[in-house]
């Protein structure tokens, strides 16, 4: 073996082990330290992946808890604040309603008379006959008043007139059907 190191030329055996190095090197990046690196550069990945969803959940949370407001608001608008009344409480609750609005805008509540209206597909129809007496423009206010604090309410029937006749703006009465639905049977 000392002649075969003898016989070749330092230039060459530098060669072979500075090779010799480099492959051991390269074997050892190869093997050892690149799947060290892409477990490295996969886990960062899933760390920025998971800072992504937990900021996107606080925004998911505000987005859930507007929507909700959304549907509390479009409850409101549809029901007013009978939306959760029980059967029992809801003559009442809209009796008391419309002598507020009445109060509200100058009108007299004369008389209502609440009764039994149809089933239209899902939905029971509570009808109300109401009679009521002021100025044209309180009775114009007291309409969209209603709209506003009972939600959705239909004005099946509505006939006016006048009370006293004369001059300028008279006295008007008028007297309306009004039906409120909820859902469920009757």
């Amino acid at each position: 073996m000392d002649a075969l190191l003898t016989s070749i030329r330092p230039r060459v055996l530098l060669l072979v082990m500075v090779s010799l190095v480099l492959l051991v090197a390269g074997a050892l990046c190869a093997n050892v330290l690149m799947p060290q690196y892409k477990d490295y550069r996969k886990a960062d990945r899933d760390r920025a992946e998971l800072a992504r969803v937990v900021g996107s959940g606080e925004a998911l949370r505000k987005q859930i808890s507007g929507l909700r407001a959304d549907v509390d608001h479009l409850t409101r608008r549809l029901h007013g604040d009978m939306a959760n009344l029980p059967d029992k409480q809801l003559e009442a609750f809209i009796i008391g309603r419309l002598q507020r609005i009445s109060w509200q805008n100058s009108v007299e509540l004369v008389s209502v008379k609440p009764r039994d209206g149809q089933v239209v597909q899902v939905f029971r129809e509570m009808l109300f006959d109401v009679e009521i007496s002021g100025d044209y423009f309180d009775l114009f206010v007291w309409l969209q008043s209603l709209a506003k604090e009972l939600g959705f309410v239909v004005v099946k029937r509505y006939i006016i007139r006048p009370l006293e006749s004369g001059k300028g703006s008279p006295r008007l009465s008028a007297t309306l059907t009004i039906a409120s639905y909820r859902k469920g049977s009757p």
